[in-house]
């Protein structure tokens, strides 16, 4: 996997980073410790999993047990899971730091109590890592896009990388299907890896019992992925409460087997604004529209990459109406209308309804579509830019 991926070079750059403690939280199995061994703690003497016995114990008889560690970095895996490990850290970040560079592993615990009760403050940043992407195997970094007509035109010059594209659609993001190169492996690594979340880390951070129903969810929304949802109708099938399936909704989105979009309501007239979308983060699971699904999936993991690394406010929404009218996406940036993304399986078209949302919010739109070898720009009436494209070449600009 090495050969494929580098590590994002702003994680560790001095002014993005400083000489804070670095954080890098995300979905379990996505690579983390892995990326870490690799381009930082290469040597096992810098590595440090707290749920090895052996770590606790060393910690027990010495807080400084990783002293003699070669350095500069010291990773210290899966520390959130141990009590008071805020007040471990802190410690250990404030005697050592001219010493040594920290980075912090874990996956949905981390990003859960590193946002509670934070004694932190100051001492580190944050950064997430996501299921591979096409931006991983084309581009070592990525860059802010003020404008994004910039970014879309750039696209259009851009190589056409469809096979990867194919890839990561019939394999997924995570390391291990991916490089395996089987569609039955992913099969079977998939539902171990569903059971694992759901039989230990959502046991673990909930007091949800009834994990056979969630179960039972997980596959209801397999069939949704994309769909507005009702919480009510769900409860329906699944002989449950409304506010049962809120909650274990919330809890699924904690563990990073799903994510949700919210519909945009400002300058919309008649929006709708009650349901959610729910969309998966290993978005091969979805048995809707598999690449509607990978499109969303790569614009949370974009809108959360780009805050993480400039500080802007990104948020992905999509538009909706009662009269029916609807645009798959929008990417808004410090609040504003930014892009909006319609996601198309085969030809790309325009619609009504796309020019009078592009025109309403200001804003261009890319019809994006699974074929190789589109790009086409279209001015409207009313000045509206519209880009009909090759997710194959926009893809790769995002990080």
């Amino acid at each position: 996997m090495e050969q494929f991926r580098s590590i994002q070079h702003y994680w560790t750059a001095h002014d993005w980073l400083g000489n804070r403690m670095l954080f890098l939280s995300g979905p379990r199995q996505s690579g983390k410790t892995t990326i870490v061994r690799a381009n930082l703690c290469r040597k096992d003497q810098n590595l440090f999993n707290w749920d090895d016995r052996q770590i606790r114990s060393l910690f027990r008889k010495d807080p400084h047990f990783f002293s003699n560690a070669p350095g500069p970095w010291i990773c210290f895996d899966e520390i959130h899971k141990r009590t008071k490990w805020k007040d471990i850290l802190k410690g250990i970040y404030d005697t050592f730091k001219t010493r040594f560079r920290f980075v912090v592993t874990g996956s949905a615990r981390l990003e859960i109590f590193r946002r509670s009760g934070d004694s932190l403050v100051g001492r580190y940043f944050n950064t997430h890592l996501f299921p591979l992407n096409m931006g991983d195997f084309i581009n070592s970094d990525f860059k802010e896009w003020n404008k994004a007509e910039s970014l879309l035109e750039t696209a259009g010059n851009s190589s056409d990388h469809s096979q990867l594209l194919e890839s990561l659609l019939s394999l997924g993001g995570f390391p291990e299907p991916f490089f395996s190169g089987s569609e039955k492996f992913w099969r079977r690594w998939s539902k171990q890896h569903e059971e694992l979340i759901i039989r230990e880390d959502l046991r673990d951070l909930s007091r949800i019992s009834d994990l056979d129903r969630m179960e039972q969810l997980l596959d209801w929304m397999k069939s949704a992925s994309g769909n507005p949802i009702s919480n009510s109708n769900i409860a329906q099938d699944l002989e449950t409460t409304h506010g049962s399936i809120k909650r274990w909704l919330a809890e699924l989105n904690k563990v990073e087997l799903l994510f949700s979009v919210s519909p945009y309501t400002k300058k919309i007239r008649r929006a709708y604004k009650k349901e959610l979308k729910w969309y998966f983060v290993d978005w091969r699971a979805a048995k809707g529209d598999p690449f509607e699904n990978y499109v969303a999936a790569s614009l949370h993991r974009a809108t959360t990459l780009y805050q993480d690394r400039f500080g802007e406010e990104y948020s992905l929404y999509f538009v909706k109406t009662f009269d029916q009218t609807e645009i798959d996406f929008l990417l808004t940036r410090n609040g504003q209308p930014w892009l909006l993304v319609e996601a198309k399986e085969g030809a790309p078209d325009t619609s009504a309804t796309i020019y009078r949302y592009t025109h309403r919010l200001n804003c261009p739109c890319a019809v994006v579509t699974r074929k190789p070898g589109v790009f086409r720009k279209i001015i409207g009436k009313e000045k509206q830019k519209i880009f009909l494209i090759s997710w194959s070449k926009l893809g790769g600009l995002l990080p």
